[in-house]
């Protein structure tokens, strides 16, 4: 990509992960929020969600002109299935719509949560995960250019906890360096930092529900599953235990840890782990604590 469009690449190519939040467009993004609160407020009040964000880049980035001789741009999605079908439909009309000025690269772990109208348009190519061998390359070579004073046994528990994906394994060093820094770091060091993260993960998932916004809090959850990797049981006992540390009256504790044990005991009995952790989350975001 960067050779076909050389200097002009920064203008003519936009990477956008459905997992990003409305902050970070925010913050990194701010032109494609911009454009979007502009539309919104012809017709509505308030800012936009979500939703409406990414309909608008879709709708406007086509659209635009390309800075190159080249006659199109290119809009690369990141973990395409998570989009939402809402967002996939408006995907859909803007692919039929800009054939002749935009190219669509999706990228995707499961393609199946991807719509049909979607697929039938695309050329797909699957790609087998990385080997251990290039996992362990990549990651010596951010090492290196980062300066990070790291242990073997701590790469090898790495790899371990980042279960072969790539993104995973990335974002647990980053954690743990940034935790570290200046430290040598070593097996152990990993083991409790991924610990830490990962209840930190599940402490803003539980502030989101507590707070009423279910979007964000599911999609935090699709995190766990999804970006980490982690098992419904392993979700549920890192909420026992935010919750035990988080800052919110004691019977409110105790409710929401008999709430939990009920889809515990469902989650035993085999039941689909994203849609009844789902459903417990949507009921913390309902309760009338007060």
């Amino acid at each position: 990509m960067s050779d076909l469009f050389q200097e002009y690449f920064s203008y003519n190519v936009e990477e956008i992960n459905a997992n990003d939040s409305k902050d970070y467009f925010i913050k990194f993004k701010r032109k494609w929020y911009n454009l979007a609160e502009q539309e919104y407020k012809r017709t509505n009040s308030g800012t936009p969600g979500l939703t409406f964000l990414f309909k608008s880049i879709f709708r406007n980035f086509p659209m635009m002109r390309s800075f190159s001789e080249v006659p199109f741009r290119a809009l690369i999605i990141k973990d395409a299935d998570n989009l939402t079908m809402n967002i996939q439909q408006a995907l859909r009309r803007t692919i039929e719509r800009s054939t002749r000025t935009c190219r669509f690269c999706l990228i995707c772990e499961n393609l199946s949560k991807i719509i049909k109208p979607i697929r039938s348009r695309f050329i797909i190519l699957h790609f087998n995960p990385l080997s251990d061998s290039n996992i362990i390359a990549i990651l010596r070579y951010i090492i290196s250019k980062e300066e990070i004073s790291i242990d073997d046994e701590a790469i090898s528990s790495i790899l371990y906890l980042g279960k072969r994906n790539m993104i995973r394994t990335i974002n647990l060093l980053q954690a743990v360096a940034s935790v570290h820094i200046g430290e040598r770091i070593d097996a152990d060091s990993v083991h409790k930092t991924a610990n830490q993260f990962l209840d930190y993960k599940v402490k803003e998932m539980i502030g989101l529900a507590l707070n009423k916004d279910f979007l964000a809090a599911r999609t935090k959850l699709r995190e766990l599953f999804i970006q980490y990797g982690l098992t419904g049981t392993q979700i549920t006992s890192h909420i026992r235990l935010a919750v035990t540390k988080f800052p919110i009256p004691e019977e409110w504790k105790v409710f929401i840890f008999d709430l939990l044990g009920d889809y515990e005991l469902r989650l035993q009995k085999g039941a689909n782990e994203e849609i009844h952790l789902s459903a417990f989350i949507a009921q913390l975001g309902i309760l009338n604590l007060n």
